[in-house]
């Protein structure tokens, strides 16, 4: 939020400009236009790019956990790397949530996800369906494995 004080809502103003410079400055061509419109705002830039490479719904966060839960420690890896390596994935499953995620809304998508990840490769269409979910209700899941059967037989 910018200063009232106008000697330090210039710094503001100043800081704000290399910011969104040095976000431009770092962007390819090709993800400049997620940020076209934005360009003097760094917060609306990184927001923006937030959006479009970040997406908080069940199926990135079915992935995010299926990466942490697969990590293995490489025979050559310290475990202080092994360490940094699953903080990293950690950060990254919580950046994901959205802002009303509850123990319930875990309890729910681990539940779901213990379903798909138990289907075998010739369900991989109905899976890629569930996975594009805004919302993952395991009683909707049920329902969908429930339909799936029905129109296999």
């Amino acid at each position: 939020m910018r200063p009232q004080d106008p000697d330090k809502a210039e710094d503001w103003d100043t800081r704000q400009e290399k910011a969104a410079g040095e976000l431009m400055l770092s962007l390819s061509e090709e993800q400049r236009i997620h940020v076209k419109g934005k360009e003097d705002d760094p917060t609306a830039m990184w927001d923006a790019l937030q959006a479009v490479h970040q997406q908080k719904i069940p199926g990135t966060r079915f992935n995010a956990f299926d990466d942490f839960f697969a990590l293995r420690k490489r025979p050559e890896e310290s475990l202080s790397s092994l360490i940094a390596r699953v903080d990293t994935l950690y950060a990254r499953i919580k950046d994901l949530r959205p802002p009303a995620y509850t123990l319930d809304s875990l309890d729910q998508e681990l539940a779901c996800m213990a379903l798909i990840r138990a289907l075998p490769e010739e369900y991989s269409h109905f899976v890629s369906a569930l996975m594009l979910q805004s919302t993952m209700d395991k009683d909707a899941v049920v329902q969908a494995f429930i339909q799936e059967e029905n129109n296999r037989t």
